[in-house]
């Protein structure tokens, strides 16, 4: 009787398709873990973020960075995965919903080895574990995980769906130590609609993603502004490498300009003999009165580990709104973004960029952060 109301008082209250309460596996919050994908005559960026026991988003995007190279997203709250790619998101019902969490669950049980899965092993070089859509409740089995070991860690992990189908094999050639624990270093992806070699290229176990965070931008709650002007949309800010140029007080925006095309072209110069590209857009961040502060110069995509003298920002929920010129940016056009920041969330920095494109706009954008 005591170790069935144990078990009852660890069991989280049932809470349908909806994620249930965020609970640290193996200590750790959640994890995001940024990978190159290399395809032979291409090659992608994947960041897998986990906050455990069921969020996840995967973001695929091209190493060519700039603005009009392809971005892919899946989003997974609870039982509830969406799809994003181009204009609108997707919902994923059925067989394909339970494909993609599949998915999700066989990466997760590679990065992790061997929590967060019930291993069941008869003859110690092979372990079984069942795939549940509810990972938090612990219920409703999609398929089931089989881990070929040596050493007493996986060599390959085949995931298999709920008719014992494979769908998709990960090869784990080689581990690293990171944060006081193993995690795969370089993998192999194998599928019956074509595969991937993989290098992880950086762990974070500190991660504080919002609730947003898990949803397609269209189905987050519609910003709400009582203040007149251009209306304001949700968005997902990809991971930027930056460094920061303070401009003088008083800068006006011609002068802003000015200087940040030149210390632009000064990183370009710098960075060229690494292999780094620098992101010819002019971005400010701005002062309370909307005048620029300072002058972010950025890579044209992430680098990880980032060059000396830059840091790299992870992914993030924004809001954001379109402007005709940098005499629109005042005090009024800031407080809008800011009184539409949902509750839970606290904005961040606020900072434009100046699109060569007069039909782009300007574009304004408030990152969206934890609350301490």
């Amino acid at each position: 009787m005591i170790a069935l109301a144990l078990a009852l008082l660890q069991t989280p209250p049932a809470h349908g398709p909806e994620p249930g309460p965020r609970a640290p596996l193996a200590g750790l919050a959640g994890l995001e873990v940024v990978s190159r994908l290399d395809f032979g005559t291409a090659q992608n960026r994947l960041t897998a973020v986990y906050v455990f026991p069921d969020r996840a988003r995967w973001h695929f995007e091209s190493y060519a960075g700039g603005a009009r190279s392809p971005h892919q997203y899946l989003y997974r709250a609870g039982e509830r995965v969406h799809e994003l790619s181009t204009g609108r998101s997707q919902a994923l019902e059925g067989e394909n919903r339970d494909l993609v969490l599949l998915q999700m669950e066989l990466r997760r049980a590679a990065l992790l080895w061997p929590d967060g899965f019930d291993w069941q092993s008869e003859d110690g070089s092979t372990s079984t574990a069942p795939v549940l859509a509810d990972s938090c409740c612990r219920e409703r089995p999609i398929g089931t995980l089989l881990a070929t070991l040596e050493g007493g860690r996986p060599s390959r992990i085949e995931a298999r769906d709920a008719g014992e189908h494979a769908q998709e094999t990960l090869v784990i050639e080689s581990w690293q130590e990171r944060a006081g624990r193993s995690f795969p270093l370089a993998l192999e992806l194998l599928s019956p609609n074509g595969g991937f070699r993989e290098t992880i290229e950086s762990i974070e176990t500190r991660v504080h993603y919002l609730e947003l965070s898990f949803l397609p931008p269209d189905q987050r709650p519609p910003p709400k502004c009582a203040r007149p002007g251009p209306a304001v949309g949700a968005r997902d800010l990809v991971s930027m490498t930056y460094a920061v140029r303070a401009l003088p007080a008083g800068t006006d925006w011609p002068a802003a300009e000015t200087r940040a095309r030149a210390w632009i072209a000064e990183a370009a110069t710098a960075l060229s003999p690494q292999g780094l590209l620098v992101d010819p857009i002019p971005t400010f961040e701005l002062a309370a009165d909307g005048s620029p502060a300072r002058c972010l110069v950025r890579l044209a995509a992430p680098a990880s580990p980032p060059p000396k003298g830059y840091e790299t920002k992870a992914e993030r929920p924004g809001l954001f709104a379109l402007f005709n010129a940098p005499a629109e940016l005042d005090a009024p056009a800031l407080a809008r973004l800011t009184e539409a920041v949902p509750p839970e969330t606290r904005a961040g920095t606020p900072y434009v960029r100046l699109h060569p494109r007069a039909e782009l706009g300007l574009e304004l954008v408030l990152p969206l952060e934890p609350r301490e």
